[in-house]
């Protein structure tokens, strides 16, 4: 059994509670909704791996 991580017509809930969380940790998040998009396509394709998804989160820290 696969256990999909984002249901169908969840990814905008995943979205902004990630930004949100991420912010509330301290950090900063590039909040523009495509990058995010994009991981959230591979994420529900089964793409990634855990460290994958980690290192395309740490991306999307905005720059100095």
């Amino acid at each position: 059994m696969v256990l999909r991580p984002l249901p169908a017509r969840s990814e905008y809930f995943a979205y902004g509670i990630t930004v949100v969380c991420i912010r509330a940790s301290g950090e900063d998040a590039d909040a523009l909704y495509e990058p995010w998009r994009d991981l959230i396509t591979d994420i529900r394709a089964l793409r990634p791996r855990v460290y994958d998804i980690t290192d395309r989160l740490r991306s999307l820290r905005p720059g100095p």
